[in-house]
Order: C-alpha cells, then structure tokens, then sequence
C-alpha cells in the first residue's frame, strides 16, 4: 500500500514538474510567435502553431523530472518489496556460486561426479532429441499450411481460414501446449513416462505456426516470372509449385527450418522443468538440483556447462548448414605458387576440314 501510495505521489509530482516546466517557457513561445509574425506577417499570411519553432525546456527542469523518475524507480522496487541489502550482497553471491560450480566442472571426477556428467549428458541428448522430432513435426506440416497460407497460390477462401488457424497458433505459446494439452494426455517425466512425447508434440504443434508464417512470406515473395511461364505453358497447380514455386524457396525454406531447430532445443529444456522431459527435469524443484537444500552448486555447475556446450555445438553445426544451403559452397581461389606449379594448359588443337 505504501509503494502504491509512493508511486502515485511521485506521478504527481513529476506532472506537476512538467506543467511547470512548460510554463516557464512561455516568455520563450511568446517572442517566438512575434517574430514569426515580424517575418511571415508580410507575405499574406498569418503563422500558426506548426510554424513554432521547438521549445527546448530549461535545463533546471529538466533535471527536476530525471529526478522525479528516479523517485518513481525507487517507489515502484520498495512496493514490490525489493531491498537494496540483496543487490548489494548479490556480487558476493554471484562470485561464490560462480566459483562453486566452476569447481564442480574442473574437479577430477569420481564415482558420484562421473554419474553427474553422465545424467547431464543423457539429459541434454534427450532435449536435443525432443528438439528435433518437434522440429521434423513442425517441417512435415509447416510446408503445405505455408502453401495455402500464401496469397498468390491459394483462392481467398482458403487463404483466410488459414491464416486464422496459423494466427491462433501463433498465439498459444508452447508451454501453454504442454501443459495444457500433452502433459495430461501423453504423461509427465522422463521419456519412459511419456514426458519426452509431450514436449515434442508441444514444441512441433507451436513450430506449424510460426514455420508456415515464415514460409508463406518466403513464397509470397517469389519472382512472377516463372510463375507466369508455366501458366502460359498450361502447367497444373501442383505443377507450378514444384517446378516454379519449391526451386525458390527450398533453400530458404531449409535454412528456416534448421533456425527453428536452434530455438526448439532452448525451448526443451524449458519444457523439461515443467515435466516434459529433457534436461530440465535435473534442475527443476521439487526433484531436481533446485529443489534440494542446500544447492548442489557444483553438479548444477556440470549440468549448465553441458547444456552451454551441446547447444554451443549444435548452433555452429546447424549455423554451417545454413549458410552452405544458401549460399552454397565456397570455391577458393588458387593461390600464386599453386598457379605457378600447375601444369601450363594445353594448346587448341587444329582441327580438320
């Protein structure tokens, strides 16, 4: 109640600073519209309010309203209960947790720190896996919905249905389809619990929408020119897509589909933490690292070293095939002494009458 009654307070104030502050430049408004009427006032026509030049407010009260909002900041962190004793044991904190985990990932690994790496690892596989079955889910289903989600190959009375259905899609974030949807239907846990299947049935349901999004853009965007050939040429429907439409945008299309493979494996070991599997399970309360007290710092240290690097890996390998989709293969230019060890070509041959 007091933080509300702080802010409020302070809201005031800084109206009030701002009213003030635009009254002391009145004297300023008032020489500016003489002398915009000294100048204009010849020429036929009077000056109005566009014509003003900006006022710049003083500089007194200008730093009266940085102030009001620094009260406003502190009001609105005391009503929400934060301390200003927290933030300032936080870098401590930071410094020694930091060097606990740290410590459990440099340290030479025995029987129980093997099995952390272990678990870790088997973990993250599963995340990575979940991944890509949402993502091969949200591929199988994302190209035909892009299709007939793109206005210059599909009627108007199928285009708006399914760009509602994609929007409604778009709209329901995936942990709302776990949770809500999958969890309860396929199971809670690790993969022999059917965890595993609702997050990647989560996962591909919410990639439908944003893949089919971003394809139907990429095809909306084609060249017409082949399009218009095989019209000409009388090519079926499905024929112009394959041979007008797919050579276009494949590539594009791949290097979309292997970016949202990168966002799906952030987004397991989310899931993971609220039962559908992963390697968020081993740090999510009231089993996992999170929930024991005190905190296992250094098998939490193992844990998020291995989630930083498998994703590490997975972002570059995926980052290469992208680039190598597009753009294609990259052909290097021989250096001089390669040129110069080369054999000279041979000379045209004369040929024959």
């Amino acid at each position: 109640m007091w933080g509300t009654a702080l802010a409020a307070g302070a809201v005031t104030v800084a109206l009030a600073v701002y009213g003030l502050a635009y009254a002391g430049t009145g004297r300023q408004r008032a020489a500016e519209r003489r002398r915009l009427a000294a100048s204009h006032g010849r020429q036929g026509y009077a000056p109005d309010r566009l014509d003003l030049r900006p006022i710049r407010p003083a500089k007194f009260w200008w730093n009266m309203a940085l102030i009001m909002l620094g009260v406003l900041f502190v009001s609105s962190a005391a009503g929400t209960g934060m301390t200003l004793s927290a933030l300032l044991e936080m870098p401590a904190r930071v410094w020694d947790f930091s060097g606990q985990m740290i410590g459990g990932v440099a340290q030479i690994p025995d029987e129980d720190v093997r099995g952390d790496w272990s678990s870790a690892f088997d973990a993250m596989l599963e995340s990575v896996a979940i991944a890509w079955i949402g993502t091969l889910v949200g591929a199988l289903f994302s190209l035909p919905c892009g299709i007939l989600a793109a206005r210059n190959l599909t009627p108007l009375g199928t285009y708006i249905p399914m760009r509602f259905i994609l929007s409604v899609i778009r709209a329901v974030p995936e942990i709302v389809f776990a949770v809500a949807i999958f969890i309860p239907l396929l199971g809670v846990g690790p993969a022999e619990r059917g965890g595993a299947m609702a997050g990647a049935f989560a996962l591909g349901i919410s990639s439908i929408g944003t893949l089919s999004k971003l394809i139907s853009e990429s095809i909306e965007g084609v060249d017409q020119g082949p399009l218009e050939a095989s019209r000409a040429s009388g090519a079926t429907h499905m024929q112009m897509i394959r041979w007008a439409v797919l050579p276009q945008v494949l590539p594009e299309v791949l290097a979309i589909w292997l970016y949202r493979f990168e966002v799906n494996i952030r987004a397991s070991a989310i899931l993971g933490a609220l039962g559908a599997g992963g390697i968020g399970r081993l740090i999510s309360p009231p089993n996992g690292l999170f929930g024991q007290r005190p905190y296992d710092w250094e098998a939490i240290g193992i844990t998020l070293f291995v989630i930083i690097a498998v994703t590490m890996a997975v972002d570059q390998i995926s980052g290469f095939v992208r680039h190598r989709v597009i753009h294609g293969k990259t052909v290097r230019r021989r250096t001089r002494k390669q040129a110069e060890a080369a054999p000279p070509p041979e000379p045209p041959r004369a040929v024959a009458l």
